[in-house]
């Protein structure tokens, strides 16, 4: 979902040993960058309790320290990488004699879960082993030196935040044991195929019912496995997907507002911005109008 983060103005640290992106607007429902930053910390640093509303991966660089989630403590070192779910209280602290450096990356949306359950994450596996320590890094210093809130630095954040997460889901994969996990289910076909359908036909009158003649299952079936694999039910992405579209439209184009909701599906204007902003939180005027200052700071976060 689009939350108005307008309300917030976007953030910039630098300091010594410390760096941070934060506050970027939500501007997709499938895959979207939250903040990210990188830190060498000090001897016994602690972050916590404290949750997110996003998922959140730590990639360790340097140092050990633990990490704390359902009781359950872990210990970390270099190349390890920990992940904290949304709205999941944790903590995490720096080893007294040999403290951790790291980058953080927080992400969410349709396709977040996908991701990370193909980089090996899931409820019980909390915690991965990355050894493309260059590139990753990279990433994480690609999109901080891309701050300035441009259209071109959006898409240089975007494609590394993409870039990040298939580094992680490339080297999982080579690494894994049975090469037969990895291949794609029968019902992930039925998945794939009905996002297809929905991508072209998004701007037209479809339904759910529409999908699920097109790719010839049960809607309960098509449900059961949206919620399966995208976490998600097929009406609420193809509503993700309007939303999406039309936020787009609204912030790179002028087109009257009544032409964009035909542009996504909707022949009523009034419903589509009753819908818009039940979804974003603000109207589709607002949201045009909305735009994102940036703050260069010289304090970081606890």
């Amino acid at each position: 979902m689009i939350m108005d983060s307008a309300k917030k103005e976007v953030k910039y640290t630098e300091i010594e040993k410390y760096s941070c992106l934060e506050f970027l607007r939500k501007n997709s429902v499938e895959l979207y960058l939250n903040y990210c930053g990188k830190e060498t910390c000090p001897p016994s640093h602690t972050y916590g309790p404290a949750s997110r509303q996003e998922y959140l991966l730590h990639y360790v660089i340097d140092g050990e320290g633990t990490f704390i989630a359902n009781d359950t403590t872990y210990h970390l070192k270099k190349h390890d990488a920990f992940l904290i779910f949304p709205e999941e209280i944790t903590t995490y602290t720096a080893d007294s004699s040999y403290p951790w450096t790291y980058v953080w990356i927080a992400f969410d949306g349709i396709k977040a879960w996908e991701c990370l359950e193909q980089a090996g994450f899931s409820k019980a596996k909390r915690i991965g082993h990355f050894h493309r320590e260059t590139k990753l890094i990279h990433c994480i210093e690609t999109i901080l030196a891309s701050h300035e809130l441009t259209y071109y630095n959006e898409l240089i954040r975007e494609s590394q935040l993409f870039s990040f997460l298939a580094i992680l889901i490339q080297e999982y994969q080579e690494s894994t044991a049975n090469p037969e996990e990895n291949l794609v289910l029968p019902q992930q076909s039925y998945v794939d195929y009905a996002i297809t359908f929905i991508e072209n036909n998004y701007q037209k009158e479809i339904t759910v019912q529409d999908i699920c003649s097109h790719v010839g299952i049960t809607r309960g079936y098509l449900t059961h496995i949206f919620q399966q694999s995208l976490h998600t039910s097929p009406y609420e992405y193809l509503l993700g997907i309007r939303i999406n579209k039309a936020s787009s439209l609204l912030k790179t184009t002028s087109l009257p507002i009544n032409q964009i909701s035909l542009m996504v599906g909707y022949h009523d204007a009034l419903a589509f911005s009753k819908i818009f902003k039940q979804k974003t939180g603000i109207s589709p005027r607002a949201f045009r109008s909305s735009s994102n200052t940036l703050v260069l700071s010289d304090k970081k976060n606890l």
